[in-house]
C-alpha cells in the first residue's frame, strides 16, 4: 500500500464542481457520533466508532475532524486531520486519517471539497507535509482522485497491531 502525500508547497487541487452549494463544511460535533459511525461503517470499518471515542477525538487538540453537510445538517461526508510536530521534519505533519463520502453523495465535489479544506487548514498550521494513506492500489479510483488532487504516492506503510 503506498501513501499519498501532497507534493511540497501543497497543491492547491481544482476547486470543486459547483454542486458544493449543495454542502457546507463544519467541525464535527458531539451530537455527530451516530452519523460519523455510519460513515466509517460505509468506508469498509464495521465497527464504525462509538459516542465515547468521537468525544475524545472532537476535544483532542491535534485532531480536526471536518464534515460536509446537507442542507438540513446531517453529515454526508467526514474527513479527520491529525497534525503533530515531527523531529526529521523540523515543524508539523499532518495526517489525513479518514476521508469518507457517503454513497450518493459522491462525485458531487465532496470528497475533493474536505480534502481543500484539510490543505488549507494544513497552511493555517504551517505543517511541512500532508499526508494520507489509502487502503486501495495504485490506478484505482481513489488513488487517481487524491493525484488528481495534488498527491502523489511515494512509500509503503508498515503496520504493528501490538496485540
Amino acid at each position: 500500500m503506498s501513501t499519498p502525500i501532497a507534493k511540497s508547497p501543497m497543491p492547491s487541487p481544482a476547486p470543486a464542481p459547483s454542486t458544493q452549494s449543495a454542502f457546507r463544511i463544519r467541525r464535527a460535533r458531539r451530537g455527530d457520533a451516530e452519523a460519523l459511525a455510519t460513515l466509517l461503517k460505509e468506508a469498509g470499518y464495521p465497527e464504525g466508532s462509538d459516542t465515547q471515542t468521537v468525544h475524545w477525538v472532537t476535544s483532542h487538540p491535534e485532531i480536526e475532524i471536518f464534515v460536509a453537510c446537507d442542507s438540513q445538517d446531517r453529515p454526508v461526508g467526514m474527513l479527520s486531520l491529525s497534525h503533530r510536530p515531527q523531529l526529521r521534519l523540523r515543524g508539523r505533519i499532518a495526517t489525513v486519517d479518514e476521508l469518507v463520502v457517503t454513497e450518493s453523495w459522491r462525485r458531487r465535489g465532496v470528497g475533493r471539497a474536505l480534502l481543500l479544506h484539510a490543505i488549507e487548514r494544513s497552511r493555517v498550521l504551517s505543517v511541512k507535509r500532508l499526508e494520507l494513506a489509502s487502503r486501495q492500489d495504485a490506478g484505482s479510483e481513489s488513488a487517481r482522485f487524491y493525484e488528481a488532487c495534488g498527491f502523489v504516492s511515494d512509500s509503503m506503510v508498515f503496520r504493528h497491531e501490538g496485540r
